[in-house]
């Protein structure tokens, strides 16, 4: 998310935070994604090479959350970079996004 040029009318109340560093977050991909609608198919018929491949969007994932930012109707909106990999966990890559609030939290303790 590229803030610059952003200035803020009531500097006092901000309406975009910035973490620099970056702050580690854990994003539940069921409430960021709610994937499923709109003619998505049933895993057990989805092909093994899509199985095996694909990029693997499921569960509690790590992530490190760059800003908050507030939205016209007052919620706040999160933007992090999730780390995914695919389904063998042989491939990985970063993917930027902007979830709701309710979708990250602080990491579990190890």
């Amino acid at each position: 998310m590229n803030t610059d040029g952003w200035t803020e009318r009531w500097p006092e109340h901000p309406v975009i935070r910035t973490f620099d560093p970056p702050r580690p977050v854990q994003v539940d991909i069921g409430k960021a994604l709610p994937l499923g609608r709109g003619g998505a198919s049933r895993a057990d018929y989805v092909n093994m090479r899509v199985k095996s491949s694909s990029v693997y969007l499921s569960g509690l994932r790590p992530a490190l959350q760059t800003h908050w930012f507030q939205i016209h109707d007052g919620q706040w909106l999160a933007a992090i970079t999730v780390y995914v990999t695919d389904a063998a966990g042989s491939n990985s890559l970063e993917l930027d996004m902007i979830v709701t609030a309710d979708a990250i939290s602080e990491p579990r303790s190890p």
